[in-house]
């Protein structure tokens, strides 16, 4: 099922997901953040079956006037809420402060480098109305380099493993999961593991999620913070902590949490 696909359950979805909030985080990223938020409040304000919707980006102590562009367009869009860090604690840290400021009955995590197009919510919508789950994950079409693709594919692969699952994109960052489910998940991680993080804990309450195959871009401005052999390791040691967690909870060390 592809974004622009029509789904003869979308109404069913539509039904389901009549309030929403979308939870990013930023970091210096004051060359596109105002073309991106721009885009998603263009488009929500167009979504019919939307009874109201909020935008809560996180301002993560960044460095340069992401968090004054944000303040200035809130002022004139009071869809628009930030929170502002004062120091840069990392993009987990970051979406967790901007999901415990939801309030919709659907949270969309989305990035705020404009990868994700916010047109992607459709299909997503559709699947939760055709299969009746609490989350859906946007499946990517990647067009990093072959080192990326593969590091993707092999921490996936292994976190499927470790789960007993077998999600296309464990990894991606792009999900719509239930206000009160995902405003109950404890993040651990502080940088961009919080993706595959959140699919791990998702699974461990006995969530399973609705899959979406969906449109990725690159950023529509300025540069990745992610240090390519830096985070390779972190996300080595990230993977290797979910298959020691998965251990223990199967062992019954670690109580197992619940939906």
């Amino acid at each position: 099922m592809s974004a622009n696909s029509i789904n003869p359950a979308d109404q069913d979805g539509k039904r389901i997901v009549r309030t929403l909030s979308v939870a990013a985080p930023a970091y210096n990223e004051c060359a596109g953040i105002e073309r991106v938020v721009g885009d998603w409040l263009t488009y929500l304000r167009s979504v019919d079956h939307l009874e109201n919707f909020e935008i809560v980006v996180c301002n993560d102590g960044s460095k340069d006037d992401t968090g004054a562009i944000l303040d200035r367009i809130a002022a004139a869009n009071p869809e628009l809420k930030p929170v502002h860090l004062t120091k840069n604690q990392g993009a987990a840290a970051a979406l967790t402060q901007a999901i415990a400021s939801t309030t919709g009955g659907w949270v969309l995590l989305i990035d705020s480098d404009g990868q994700f197009p916010i047109e992607n919510l459709p299909a997503m919508v559709s699947a939760i109305g055709a299969t009746g789950k609490q989350a859906a994950i946007g499946v990517r079409q990647k067009k990093d380099s072959a080192f990326a693709r593969f590091g993707t594919w092999s921490s996936g692969a292994l976190c499927n493993l470790f789960h007993g699952s077998h999600y296309r994109d464990f990894n991606s960052a792009f999900k719509l999961v239930a206000g009160p489910l995902i405003r109950a998940i404890p993040l651990e991680a502080k940088g961009l593991n919080y993706s595959t993080e959140i699919t791990s804990r998702l699974l461990e309450r006995g969530a399973t999620l609705a899959e979406v195959e969906i449109e990725h871009r690159p950023r529509i401005a300025g540069t990745s913070s992610m240090k390519l052999v830096r985070g390779s390791i972190h996300r080595v040691l990230f993977v290797f902590y979910i298959g020691v967690r998965q251990l223990l909870l199967g062992m019954q060390i670690l109580q197992r949490p619940t939906l």
